[in-house]
């Protein structure tokens, strides 16, 4: 579906954050390990997560709708029946890295294809990682398979600034293996963690389900992880949180619109560890008006660019890579520059996400100046509609929809449903605010 965007001059309503990625996918592969039967509460189940889903389905596991908003999902206890058929990951990396250390499980492990791997995504170190735990595999083009051959459990040598899938992967894996010659496993990390809130998010799941991973971690992200061998996973009745990453881009479309603009934004929960409501402290810092609702679990943001005009910033984006499209789109509008910093690791997400934003602000009239691991993106009185190129990428396709809404003509987009990836509601939530587009089948 293509969807064409109009010049929009303000934005008014109310809507609700929408399920946080990240932590559905961990909530519903660390309910298919437990022994009885768990409850996941408002999960997203679309794009990535749809994957986690069907390939859960696939290994055996019973996933049940049991309300609108309510699934129930049957444990294993670790034992995951064998399979013959290639698992696709499509270019979810998440549901490969962790599905790829939960083969060590599986008679026979597992075999996996998908865009993740036509695209060369970075997976090497994990699977060096997994050899030292009795782990061998076959890495082809398009394919990979990795199974389990011995029960040796070697101290694993991880560096921590290519992806914090790596980690996440084999902290939800190692509490469940038998080893050998000891009853725990030790992970060192051996460069500072990149993105390092979501390995949080990894730990908060693990401790609802009942697993202790001991962390010692210096103020740098370096040091190590300490598992305990053969947990048991505990089912739980849990409700995901909503996404502070899906939730900036409607911060962005009210801060940005020209004339006076009031959102609501609920099912914001500032409890838990979600780097990227980072967003509001950032945003804030460039001069947005936010008024912060904690006992709410919401957010008011006040938007009209001359009364709150923004100033441009550095940001290092090392621990909320998610940020960088929208944030990229804000130093268009902001006074002066902004700098996008230590965004090296963005180049390896589901597309190449430096060049991708600079070439989409490029076509839209802003001058950027693209380095290896910055973006530094200039003041811009006025951005030119466009025809948005996003190569499938759900946070590009957003970004580039929001800044399109503030362009001086229109602009089109193809491929439109690619933002069910993590936000479902998103073309719903922004005409319910007042945006002016139209879809095209």
């Amino acid at each position: 579906m293509k969807l064409k965007i109009y010049p929009t001059t303000k934005l008014q309503g109310e809507i609700t954050a929408p399920s946080s990625k990240s932590y559905s996918h961990r909530a519903f592969i660390a309910s298919s390990l437990a022994k009885e039967v768990s409850i996941i509460k408002k999960p997203l189940i679309s794009g990535d997560v749809k994957v986690t889903i069907e390939i859960l389905n696939t290994l055996g596991h019973r996933i049940t709708k049991v309300s609108e908003d309510t699934y129930m999902v049957k444990g294993s206890s670790g034992k995951i029946k064998a399979i013959n058929k290639t698992l696709d990951c499509k270019n979810s990396g998440t549901s490969l890295r962790i599905f790829c250390a939960l083969a060590l499980l599986i008679e026979g492990g597992l075999t996996f294809s998908g865009e993740f791997l036509k695209r060369r995504r970075p997976i090497i170190p994990l699977l060096k990682a997994l050899e030292l735990l009795g782990g061998n595999y076959e890495l082809f083009d398009e394919t990979l398979t990795i199974k389990r051959k011995g029960k040796n459990c070697s101290p694993i040598e991880l560096p921590g600034n290519i992806s914090s899938q790596f980690i996440t992967a084999l902290l939800m894996i190692c509490p469940l293996l038998t080893c050998k010659k000891t009853n725990s496993i030790t992970i060192n990390i051996t460069s500072p963690i990149t993105s390092y809130p979501y390995v949080k998010i990894t730990l908060d799941v693990l401790k609802s389900f009942g697993i202790n991973i001991q962390e010692n971690l210096n103020e740098s992200k370096l040091g190590k992880y300490i598992i305990s061998c053969e947990q048991n996973y505990r089912a739980q009745t849990y409700e995901i949180p909503g996404d502070f990453s899906s939730a900036s881009f409607m911060i962005v479309a009210a801060i940005l619109s020209p004339e006076d603009s009031k959102v609501i934004i609920n099912n914001l929960n500032f409890d838990k560890p979600q780097g990227d409501r980072k967003i509001i402290e950032i945003l804030r810092r460039m001069g947005a008006k936010i008024e912060v609702f904690r006992d709410k679990k919401s957010i008011t943001v006040t938007g009209n660019l001359s009364k709150y005009p923004l100033t441009g910033i550095a940001v290092d984006i090392e621990d909320t890579p998610d940020l960088f499209p929208i944030l990229s789109v804000v130093g268009a509008f902001a006074k002066g520059k902004t700098e996008l910093y230590n965004a090296s690791n963005i180049r390896g997400k589901e597309s190449d996400r430096i060049s991708l934003i600079a070439q989409g602000l490029s076509k839209m009239g802003v001058r950027v100046k693209e380095g290896e691991d910055f973006l530094t993106i200039f003041h811009c009185d006025q951005l030119e509609g466009s025809i948005i190129s996003h190569e499938n990428d759900h946070r590009i396709v957003m970004a580039l929809t929001i800044a399109s809404l503030f362009a001086n003509t229109p602009s089109q987009i193809s491929d439109i449903e690619v933002v069910e990836d993590s936000y479902p509601n998103f073309i719903e939530d922004i005409i319910k605010l007042g945006a002016k587009v139209d879809k095209l089948e």
